[in-house]
């Protein structure tokens, strides 16, 4: 049961840290980005709500990136007492948790193995203000990426200070909740 559920929590972990993934490049240049109306949110704390077809969970998020290229992030999963911790600089990223303290290297494919399909990086480039390219504007805040197959569509909801990130291919929709 405890395997289980810190497993739920390392799939949550990598649906909000890489729910763009699937591929993407690391950093993106202020000229591969399109400038919108999140943030800037170099530090902020929220909720984390992720729903896939059979099951639905939430987590507690604080989140630290002033730049792309160098962050943290910190799930904290109340029902199961499981935080989980990642940090990364440029591409390299580590992990830990509070049942295994010592950090160790994750990379993009074992993180895309449990859903993540935004990288930490590219998050933090969107929550920072910028969109990456390889996504297109739909609409007024809302954004859509067929990037390496994956389908991901962005909404953003400034009056609620609400991230929706929803994997098309796959039914599963994360929705972060900043709190201001």
């Amino acid at each position: 049961m405890k395997r289980q559920a810190r497993s739920r929590c390392l799939q949550t972990l990598c649906m909000a840290v890489v729910l763009i993934l699937t591929g993407c490049a690391t950093g993106q240049r202020a000229s591969e980005t399109e400038q919108v109306s999140i943030g800037p949110y170099p530090a902020l704390t929220g909720r984390l709500i992720v729903m896939e077809p059979t099951k639905r969970w939430q987590v507690l998020l604080t989140w630290r990136a002033a730049t792309p290229d160098h962050g943290w992030l910190r799930l904290t999963h109340a029902a199961t007492n499981t935080v989980i911790e990642l940090r990364w600089q440029g591409g390299a990223m580590e992990l830990r948790d509070n049942r295994q303290p010592a950090w160790h290297a994750v990379d993009r494919t074992s993180l895309s193995e449990h859903g993540i399909v935004i990288a930490p990086q590219e998050l933090a480039t969107i929550l920072l203000g910028r969109m990456p390219a390889h996504f297109q504007k739909v609409s007024v805040n809302r954004w859509k990426s067929m990037n390496n197959g994956a389908v991901i569509q962005l909404q953003w909801v400034p009056q609620a200070h609400r991230l929706m990130m929803t994997d098309l291919k796959h039914g599963r929709k994360a929705t972060l909740i900043i709190q201001p």
